[in-house]
C-alpha cells in the first residue's frame, strides 16, 4: 500500500513498519518473530538485563516479555543467570545458540532491506540510517517523558 506523499508522516511509518513485518514473515519463515527478534536483539546490544528492563524498553508489560523470555528459554535461546547485584533477582542472558540464531535473522532481515534499497546511491542510504537512528532516538526520549510524567 503506497500512501500519497503529503500523508503523515506517522502513517508512512506506520505502513512502512508493516511492510517490513510481512517481509520479514513471508521471507523463508525465520527463526524468529518480531517480538522475539526485539527482546534477543536488545539482550546482544545491551547486555544482560533482567525481565523488567526488557519490558521497560521493549514497550508491552512485564507479564508479556516474562512469556517470550520463557519461550526463548525453552529454545535455548536465553538463560536466565543470578543477578550479581541483587541475589533475589535473575538476569536473562544470550546463549551462544541464541546468538547464532539472532545473527542468521539479521543476515536475512539485511538481505531483506539491501534488496528493497538496492537502487539507492551509498549517500541516500547513510542519511536514510543517520535519520531513523535520529527519530528512534527522539521518540525513546519523548516515550520516557510520557512515562515519567504518567507514573
Amino acid at each position: 500500500m503506497q500512501l500519497p506523499p503529503d500523508a503523515p508522516l506517522s502513517d508512512h511509518l506506520a505502513v512502512l513498519f508493516g511492510q517490513m513485518s510481512r517481509a520479514v514473515s513471508r521471507d523463508r519463515g525465520g527463526p524468529l518473530t518480531r517480538a522475539e527478534y526485539a527482546v534477543v536483539s536488545l539482550l546482544d546490544h545491551a547486555g544482560p538485563r533482567r525481565v523488567c528492563d526488557l519490558a521497560e524498553n521493549d514497550g508491552p508489560d512485564v507479564s508479556t516479555v516474562s512469556r517470550r523470555v520463557a519461550a526463548l528459554t525453552e529454545r535455548d535461546l536465553l538463560e536466565r543467570t543470578p543477578d550479581p547485584h541483587d541475589g533475589r533477582a535473575h538476569r536473562v542472558v544470550l546463549t551462544d545458540r541464541g546468538r547464532e540464531v539472532l545473527h542468521q535473522e539479521r543476515r536475512r532481515r539485511a538481505e531483506l532491506v539491501d534488496e528493497a534499497l538496492a537502487h539507492w546511491s551509498d549517500t541516500d542510504r547513510d542519511h536514510l540510517t543517520q535519520l531513523i537512528v535520529r527519530l528512534s532516538a527522539s521518540l525513546g526520549e519523548r516515550a520516557a517523558t510520557i512515562e515519567r510524567t504518567h507514573a
